[in-house]
């Protein structure tokens, strides 16, 4: 059994195709939306303006590279 640690990144990773690296990063982008999004709904402050613009702005965000991941997937 080998012990090797192999790394791999999807965007240096040539061999794959330009839109499979593309989608990759795009899914990032998306979980990191969602996770901040789920900070949102769960701190235990009131929503004050910023927070609230800051949701619309990363609500905003999700919903374009949803769009663009699945016009890309078609």
């Amino acid at each position: 059994m080998s012990t090797l640690k192999f790394d791999y990144d999807p965007v240096t990773a040539i061999q794959l195709p330009l839109s499979e690296r593309v989608l990759d990063r795009l899914a990032d982008i998306m979980f990191a939306s969602d996770e901040i999004l789920d900070m949102i709904r769960t701190t235990t402050r009131f929503p004050d303006e910023s927070t609230r613009d800051v949701e619309k702005s990363v609500r905003g965000v999700y919903n374009q590279i949803n769009d663009l991941m699945k016009k890309l997937t078609d």
